[in-house]
This record gives structure tokens, sequence and C-alpha cells, in this order.
């Protein structure tokens, strides 16, 4: 190999070694991003200690209401200790070595909650706001043609508001002003949050009913487990959105009600299968426990009456954040064998970043007990309370659809800041 082969090769090799470096650089600051929160609460009656496992060192920079600012470098891999007396929040910049950005922390110190852990099974029942459209579909006209009028004009997920300019709340309201229109209705739809004019020529069916082609609903029903009850009453349910189970899209609410649920029976989770709880909702006055107002990717959230409290015990239980959850053993909170029940669990990842939503906590089922009856997570034990240490720390969310035994929980500091 002559010299300029040779200087060839070297360059080649210092491009490859520079491109491993900073490709490195770059899956580890992509990790880190990933691996640590963009926002930690803190007690404020007590200091708080912030342990963030990763090999760099941050700057943090605290700002008091008063306009003081603190400024100092220190190494994530140590606890990182704050007093929460001393402000109300901290922006924390963590930066690699030092020199390069990674991320912004918010550290909010809030005066320290106490809820009531639920477990029970639950009925949600939800109006639209305005009348969903489900899915597009033909007619059989009068004459034997088919058609298909709404075909390429509204979209399953769109939401009707008027017809021929009167407002229409209910699936009979819209039959109405369709039997009452003429060869064309005109629509008010709102299809994510735009608000669009259409016009649909109408058909006629082969009973004679005036049609537009669309499966459309005004409500919709499922079961849960509540999750908990504030000192306000206030309430938070299943850890996640109600989904239309045709469009998979988070249902826009107008209203609801939230009602006690009774429990049929269980079908077991199997490999690739979820399984379910079977039951039906107690629509009786005494079994109306509260009213709903949101329906969000978080959660499900109203205010309770008075008569939530003849079904769960009102024992108040420390709120737990995120930092202090420990991989380990916790119990899930549930209502499976006829009765609210702790089941052993145990908390295998923890991960701390907003990307994961409502599956910040993974844990597996140990108990055997509920896996015996169950096989582990069902659907309808969304929104069954987490706990570890006597201290609220999450609700159950999904399951693994392969592994029966394993789900994904909420953090409950997420499900409290809706």
């Amino acid at each position: 190999m002559d010299i300029r082969q040779k200087n060839i090769y070297r360059k080649y090799l210092v491009f490859a070694l520079l491109v491993c470096l900073f490709g490195g650089i770059g899956v580890y600051i992509y990790y880190i991003r990933k691996n640590i929160p963009d926002i930690i609460y803190l007690d404020s009656y007590s200091d708080g200690t912030l342990i963030v496992d990763l090999p760099f060192v941050g700057t943090v920079d605290g700002k008091s209401d008063g306009g003081d600012t603190v400024q100092t470098s220190v190494n994530l891999m140590e606890p990182l200790t704050i007093n929460s007396g001393d402000v109300s929040n901290y922006e924390l910049q963590v930066e690699l070595f030092g020199i390069i950005p990674i991320k912004n922390i918010t550290v909010s110190v809030n005066e320290s909650r106490q809820i009531v852990a639920c477990g029970i099974p639950v009925g949600i029942y939800i109006e639209t706001d305005g009348i969903l459209v489900v899915d597009i579909g033909e007619v059989v006209t009068d004459n034997g043609t088919i058609e298909a009028p709404a075909k390429g004009i509204l979209a399953p997920g769109d939401y009707i508001e008027t017809v021929n300019g009167l407002e229409v709340a209910t699936t009979s309201e819209l039959v109405n002003a369709i039997k009452n229109s003429g060869e064309y209705a005109e629509f008010t739809i709102r299809r994510n949050s735009e608000i669009i004019p259409v016009k649909i020529k109408l058909c006629r069916d082969k009973e004679g009913n005036m049609m537009i082609g669309a499966w459309v609903r005004d409500d919709c029903q499922g079961l849960g487990t509540l999750t908990y009850v504030d000192d306000n009453g206030e309430f938070g349910t299943l850890g996640h959105a109600i989904s239309d189970s045709q469009t998979g899209k988070i249902v826009e609410i107008k209203s609801g009600k939230l009602y006690t649920a009774k429990i049929w029976s269980v079908v077991k989770g199997q490999e690739g299968s979820p399984g379910e709880i079977i039951g039906s909702i107690n629509y009786g006055s005494s079994s109306y426990i509260g009213e709903i107002d949101e329906n969000s990717t978080i959660g499900v959230y109203g205010e309770t009456n008075k008569n939530v409290f003849a079904y769960v015990d009102e024992v108040y239980l420390n709120v737990a954040y995120k930092q202090d959850i420990k991989k380990g053993d916790a119990v899930i909170r549930t209502f499976v064998e006829g009765e609210v029940k702790d089941y052993d669990i145990e908390i295998t990842e923890i991960h701390y970043s907003d990307d994961y939503s409502n599956k910040g906590i993974v844990f597996e089922v140990t108990d055997e007990d509920l896996l015996n009856a169950t096989n582990g997570i069902v659907q309808g034990m969304s929104g069954s309370p987490i706990i570890q240490d006597d201290c609220v720390i999450g609700a159950v969310t999904h399951v693994f659809v392969n592994e029966p035994e394993k789900g994904y929980g909420i953090f409950i500091e997420n499900m409290l800041e809706h």
C-alpha cells in the first residue's frame, strides 16, 4: 500500500470514527431526552430529592417569584436536593457536559394532595357534542338503484350540528330535519374543530324515507373503574379517553353521567386476545354518582354527588409523584371477585418522559388470585388505582395484548393535572 492509499485510508477511518462519535452522541442525547421528565412536581411541605440516573452534567437555573436566580452546575448522577419551600417553580436547563443543551425541565412546587383510591366498577354514559358520523353507507332507493348521498361529503368522525339552519342534538331530531327537507339538505358539520357547511342531495329509500346514507349516534356507554375522588368531590377515571369503537377517534362530549355498574362475568385474557369484564350499568337514581364534563386523552372527569360514598370508603391517601415511585412491589385496587380488593403487582419499568403519556408505569401482575380470575389485566379494569407504600401513584390504562399478565399505568400526577 503506497503513501497515497494510506492517507486515503486514514481519512476514511477518521471520517468513520467521527460519524460513530457524533452518531453515538446523537443517540445518547435522544436517550436522555426520552428518559428524563418534562415536568417534576414537589410537595410544598418538604424538601424534594430528584434522582436522575444518567451520566451527564446539568445546569440548574432556579427562579423564585421574587425574581431571585440561583445558578449552579450539578452532576445529575447524584441526588439533586431542592428546598421546595424557597420558590414556587424552577426551570432546570439540562446540558450535556455543561455545553450541549438537552432539554428544559420544569419543577413545580404544589400543595400536598390526598385522594380516595376507589377501585369500584362504574358505568359511563355520555352524550356527544353534536351528532357523530360513525360511517358512510349505501342506500337502496325506491326505484331499486344503489346510491351513497354522503360519500365524499361527510366522513367518519364528523359531527353534525345543524340541518337547514336548525340545531340538531339527537338522532331523532336529525331524522325529522331530513324528513322535512326537499331534494337537498344543508348541513353544518364540525371536523377537527373546523366548522364546514355542506350540501347533500337526498335520496328516498324503499320505505319512502329521505336518507343521507350515513350511520350516526348521539351517545355512547361503557364500563371502567373509578380511580379517585378528591376532597372537592371531583373524580377521575379510566386514565385514557373514551373513543368511538368504529372511528377510533376520541368522542367529543356535551355532557354525561357516572353510574355504578354490576359485574356479571369475566372473560379471561389470552395471548393475542385481551379479556374483558362483562357487566351492565345501574341506571337507578341511587346508582347515579356523578356528572361527567370532560373526556380527554388522560381520562374521564367530572364531579361526584353524595351517593358515591355509599360505594367507596372515605379514606384519603397521599399522592406520590413520579420521582418517588420505585421498581418493585405495589398493588392495584379493583373489583373482579365481587368486592374491591388490593392485588399484588411488580413495577418493572418507569418511563418519565411525557412522550409515554398514559404508559409511564409498566407492571406485571403477581397476585395468584387475580391471575386465576382474569389471567391479568382485562378491559374494564382501566382506571384501577395503583398504590405503593400507602400512596396513590397511578392508574391502570392498558394491557399487553400478547402478555395479559402485564400492563401499563398512567402517573396519578398526570391525571390530577388534567
